[in-house]
């Protein structure tokens, strides 16, 4: 049909549309930036930031520069996790071997107060150690009282026999 305007050929899929804009044309020397359009609400007009996330930071946040610098908020200190199984191992030394969990829950409370005071504000966790110390002395104490009463208990049952 010699009417119809020139295209593709029947069957065949459209071509791709350009993903980019177009590349604009360079102002004339002396016209100064085009004007824009006031936008819908105040500070549209403004640069907005890139779709693809913050620009690359300059050097390596490694060198020189303490942990946690850098984009986002410093993470706190932490719990040290050998304070908490020493508090655990204190409260369940109770009900399960009273002097086992007791010694257990002294010598890692100990220990977890070494690593906490070395780490310099790192790792947090002293009234959890102490808390820990206090149940196991006291578990500690309670077994010997525990002992103490059923040896004085045999003692006076087997009598002047």
């Amino acid at each position: 049909m010699p009417d119809d305007p020139p295209g593709p050929p029947a069957g065949t899929p459209p071509p791709d549309r350009p993903t980019e804009p177009l590349p604009t044309p360079p102002p004339a020397p002396g016209s100064g930036p085009p004007p824009q359009a006031p936008g819908p609400y105040p500070g549209a007009d403004l640069p907005q930031p890139s779709p693809y996330g913050p620009p690359p930071a300059y050097g390596h946040p490694a060198y020189g520069q303490p942990p946690g610098y850098g984009y986002g908020y410093p993470t706190g200190p932490q719990t040290d996790s050998t304070a908490t199984a020493a508090l655990v191992i204190a409260i369940v030394g109770i009900f399960i071997c009273m002097p086992v969990g007791a010694i257990v829950a002294l010598v890692m409370a100990n220990s977890a107060q070494k690593r906490i005071e070395a780490s310099e504000g790192r790792l947090t966790g002293l009234e959890l150690t102490r808390a820990a110390r206090i149940i196991a002395i006291v578990e500690l104490v309670l077994t010997g009282v525990l002992i103490l009463g059923g040896v004085l208990l045999i003692a006076l049952s087997l009598g002047p026999q």
